[in-house]
């Protein structure tokens, strides 16, 4: 098992990579979709 570390580590940071770039992608284009929506369309302002 002690040799698997490195392959462990590398999951984690393709796991946590992958969650924080779609996360970043997805309130990104939130924002640039929000920005089309005529003011009286808008519910949260």
């Amino acid at each position: 098992m002690s040799g698997n570390w490195g392959y462990v580590v590398a999951a984690w940071v393709i796991v946590f990579g992958g969650l924080g770039a779609y996360s970043i992608r997805t309130i990104v284009r939130g924002r640039s979709i929000s920005k089309q929506v005529r003011p009286e369309k808008r519910r949260w302002s």
